[in-house]
């Protein structure tokens, strides 16, 4: 219902529909544990399977994140590590890369943390809306490195995954080795813009992070607003 066809008199109103397909790079949404499958398997070792048509995702869905999840987050901002306003397609981030952020920042990512990793790409998609094939992200050599450090979620402005992989037989390695092997909720395509100019000019780069996505039920993921309050 649209404005156009309101009474002249009285009392009249507008409804819209709304629909998205949230999963990919333009959506800010947090992956659910069963969004990602390795030998037919998902999450603790659950069958594929679970997810179906008929019933949705029975297991490892988002309504596990119903609730909301409140944590401590850090953001490690590596375009401004590497002295430039993004990194390039196919530039990857490597455990080294991720500490010296740290150092420069003067911050430890710890267990529990929701680690939240700014490429500038969300910056450079915004001045280049058709940018070449690739993306900035995560090399898989930072997977044993997260989890060592015990994180809990991952927030990237791309996808988590440098692409290309460097791995012929693994194109995310970051999602299909995160999620399914090690349980971690990714969230993709954030803007992180606002947050690197707040957290330079108080000089602080941690906070509280906030994280409640939409109360689907037995759905891959959901799209989310995340917030962190300084």
């Amino acid at each position: 219902n649209t404005g156009e066809s309101a009474p002249s008199s009285g009392a009249g109103g507008s409804s819209d529909f709304i629909g998205f397909s949230y999963h990919g790079y333009t959506i800010t949404h947090l992956d659910s544990l069963c969004h990602q499958f390795w030998d037919g398997k998902m999450y603790n070792g659950k069958p594929a399977s679970l997810v179906n048509a008929q019933q949705k995702a029975t297991a490892g869905h988002i309504d596990r994140a119903q609730d909301g999840v409140v944590t401590r987050g850090v953001l490690l901002d590596i375009a401004r590590l590497k002295g430039k306003e993004w990194l390039e397609e196919g530039e990857a981030v490597f455990p080294d890369d991720l500490e010296a952020a740290e150092r420069a920042e003067g911050v430890r990512v710890e267990e529990g943390d929701a680690l939240l990793v700014r490429l500038g790409w969300y910056k450079k998609r915004e001045q280049m809306p058709t940018p070449a094939p690739g993306r900035p992200g995560l090399h898989a050599g930072t997977l044993p490195w997260l989890h060592e450090r015990g994180v809990s979620i991952i927030l990237a402005d791309a996808s988590q995954d440098v692409d290309p992989s460097g791995y012929s037989k693994v194109s995310l390695p970051v999602h299909r080795v995160g999620i399914v092997a090690m349980g971690l909720w990714l969230i993709d395509a954030a803007n992180c813009e606002e947050l690197v100019k707040v957290c330079q000019r108080l000089g602080r780069w941690e906070f509280m992070f906030v994280v409640a996505p939409l109360r689907f039920h037995n759905a891959t993921g959901s799209p989310i607003n995340p917030l962190a309050i300084l």
